[in-house]
């Protein structure tokens, strides 16, 4: 293992002007070629919690010169993401946190970058700047294809939404689908930058690379420049910003060049992904509006909110249609059967976490007309696997920013139902991430269905699979980065309308929707267990 001595590097976080907390961290060990940027995810400081242990799992590992730079990248990032999970199943307040990565290994002149989520490294080599990492996100996806620029990209009110993250499920180092990693030389007058999304998302490759020319012989004082500009243009999130430079990288040989200007996307036909999205949730708030003042006019004593002070399940049972039934932020183990026209709503979206008690689906709407059910996170593990997450048989509830992971099928619908599906995560799951029964007619809307199906080599599975007779529609959905096609289809043909307005990682429709002649046989579950009460871990 050889790391030039004469390689120079700097590193610096800083909170932001918004945030009161910094959940970045970073990994500056120059002497073994080891850098790192990592972004925590989770709210009541959790984010911190899941940065801290990826950079300590990681430092411990990646020092141990065992194995390739590739291996020992693998390695470390799965046993960071192992870690992860089991502190936040292991305390209630960290459920839920994660974090998102980008480390480099330089050695022996090639750098070797592991990657997961939204962090960025660039290379910076005669004036020019190129992004090496890929964000897995649909809108990274789209700038990356060249479908938007750049500044579109940033501006995306979208752009945070990932697919990959560290720390959501349990993962193997080799696991498909995880952890990108690049192999590329490190040029002797080059540069790398790492950074969080802090940065790239309020300053442009082209601001970063005048920056990193006007301060190539002191990196303290580009460090601090990058993060200067981030906070000038709104400061909006943490920033973290690594620079390693290799001996002939100096200010003097790249001052002339200019940067390219940045390429307006090659013509295609306009793409309405997520266009609806705004339309969809004004509609969806003036529906649920009027929902609550019918509610208000039928219920003897008006609606009431009911806040769960141990088990969510009997908290719904004394609920009457026009009631909200408020979840605090924790974890529960238990099944919760959803009652017409009652509202489930976490206080705060992606702070609730749910469990299955015996591997049945955790939230079960029947026979319902309405109900809804908001902001839950239901997550799957080894000793509690989900199988679905949520069981939608012959009703119609709306499920608005659901996350699911971790589960055999993330939301199977069967019978004749007609569920609304809006603004969720459903990612990292077994089996499909929604199974549409026949007879079924949901309405799925502007969710990130990614990173689904890959349960078994033998039988890879789609995002959405329809069975026959199904008649889904899917408007602005990100249907990406899973195991089989985006969409399948069990019949012969399909209402194009119904199915084409949504981004599936820069497929054309034909390639994305996969039809198949034979009806495939419903997928079987053991019987619900009898329904148990749960209370917090």
């Amino acid at each position: 293992m050889v790391v030039w001595e004469q390689i120079r590097s700097a590193a610096a976080s800083d909170m932001g002007r918004r945030r009161t907390n910094n959940e970045d961290r970073f990994l500056h060990a120059p002497e073994n070629g080891i850098f790192a940027v990592v972004d925590g995810v989770g709210g009541h400081a959790a984010g911190e919690h899941a940065a801290d242990t990826a950079v300590e799992v990681l430092r411990e590992r990646l020092t141990r010169p065992t194995g390739t730079p590739e291996e020992r990248l693998r390695e470390g990032i799965a046993l960071a993401n192992n870690e992860i999970l089991r502190l936040s199943q292991a305390n209630r307040d960290w459920a839920g946190m994660a974090c998102v990565l980008t480390v480099a290994i330089v050695e022996n002149g090639t750098v070797t970058v592991g990657h997961v989520g939204d962090s960025r490294l660039y290379l910076v080599q005669s004036g020019e700047i190129r992004k090496m990492t890929h964000d897995h996100s649909p809108v990274g996806m789209r700038e990356d294809s060249g479908e938007i620029t750049e500044t579109a990209a940033m501006r995306h009110p979208r752009r945070n939404e990932i697919y990959r993250d560290v720390g959501t499920i349990e993962r193997a180092p080799d696991e498909p689908n995880f952890i990108d990693i690049e192999h590329f030389p490190m040029p002797s007058d080059g540069a790398l930058l790492l950074c969080s999304d802090g940065l790239s998302d309020l300053v442009t490759s082209a601001q970063m690379l005048a920056t990193l020319q006007a301060f190539a012989d002191d990196l303290d004082a580009a460090v601090k420049a990058l993060i200067d500009l981030a906070n000038r243009a709104g400061g909006k999130d943490n920033v973290t910003v690594l620079v390693v430079a290799a001996p002939g990288f100096h200010g003097k040989t790249l001052l002339s060049a200019t940067p390219k200007p940045e390429k307006a996307p090659t013509p295609r036909p306009p793409s309405r992904l997520w266009t609806g999205l705004a339309l969809g949730l004004i509609a969806g708030a003036t529906l649920g509006a009027a929902g609550m003042f019918w509610y208000h006019q039928g219920a003897p004593d008006g609606p009431r909110t009911l806040t769960v002070a141990g088990s969510i399940a009997a908290t719904v049972a004394q609920a009457h249609s026009g009631d909200t039934v408020l979840i605090p932020a924790g974890k529960y183990r238990e099944r919760i059967d959803m009652r017409a026209g009652v509202t489930l709503r976490a206080q705060q979206a992606g702070t609730v976490t749910l469990t299955s008690p015996d591997g049945g689906p955790v939230l079960v709407a029947r026979g319902i007309g309405n109900g809804s059910a908001e902001g839950l996170w239901i997550q799957g593990s080894l000793e509690t696997p989900v199988n679905p997450a949520v069981l939608v048989d012959a009703a119609s509830p709306t499920l608005t920013q659901l996350r699911i992971t971790g589960a055999g099928t993330g939301i199977e619908i069967r019978g004749a139902a007609a569920p609304s599906i809006t603004g969720g995560r459903i990612t990292n799951n077994l089996g499909p991430g929604i199974d549409v029964g026949a007879e079924s007619h949901p309405l799925i809307s502007g969710n990130l269905i990614a990173a689904n199906g890959a349960g078994t080599p033998a039988s890879l599975r789609p995002g959405v699979e329809v069975r026959d007779q199904g008649h889904p529609i899917l408007k602005d959905n990100g249907i990406v980065d899973n195991a089989a096609e985006p969409v399948w289809i069990h019949s012969r043909t399909y209402p194009a309308p119904d199915y084409e307005e949504n981004f599936f990682g820069g497929l054309a429709p034909k390639k994305a929707i996969r039809l198949l002649d034979l009806p495939a046989p419903a997928p079987t579950h053991a019987a619900p267990a009898a329904r148990t009460k749960g209370s917090r871990p």
